[in-house]
């Protein structure tokens, strides 16, 4: 059975601030040590959710098969300027998580379709993302479905 792509509706909120909590442990133990494991599921990660899910200016996506959410998306529209480059409207692909059991299946990309859909309807010319640079497979995904290298983050302990 093929796994419904939705947009998220509140009934959703707990299970979105859970699959984004096991997204941030990944991250953290593989990538980034930095990562505050604690926030998807505090006031302000649920204040952030909520506004995914409710706001004009940010979306939020599941993955449903049969009653369970195997995956979500949540993204938003851009409002900053970035002053040394002319861009059209920018909309942030803000994270995103498929459970490891369902991925391959083209549930990533079907997620990642209709917030680009989304993005169009708000007037969005192009969508950017941030992955961690030791995230290959994340990046690879990104690669497959259109986007392109642009910047370089470094960072230096001090």
């Amino acid at each position: 059975m093929e796994p419904k792509i939705e947009v998220a509706t509140i009934d959703d909120l707990k299970n979105i601030q859970e699959l984004n909590l096991l997204l941030f442990k990944k991250e953290r133990e593989e990538f980034d040590k930095t990562l505050n494991c604690e926030w998807p599921m505090s006031e302000d990660g649920e204040a952030y959710f909520k506004e995914c899910i409710t706001g004009e200016e940010k979306c939020a996506f599941v993955a449903r098969l049969d009653d369970k959410i195997v995956g979500y998306l949540v993204g938003r529209t851009h409002k900053d300027k970035v002053f040394h480059r002319i861009l059209p409207l920018l909309a942030g692909l803000d994270n995103m998580l498929v459970l490891e059991e369902y991925r391959g299946k083209g549930i990533g990309t079907r997620l990642y379709q209709s917030f680009k859909d989304w993005s169009k309807s708000k007037g969005i010319g192009k969508i950017q993302v941030l992955a961690s640079i030791q995230n290959t497979d994340g990046i690879n995904f990104y690669h497959q479905n259109g986007f392109v290298d642009y910047d370089l983050i470094l960072e230096s302990d001090i």
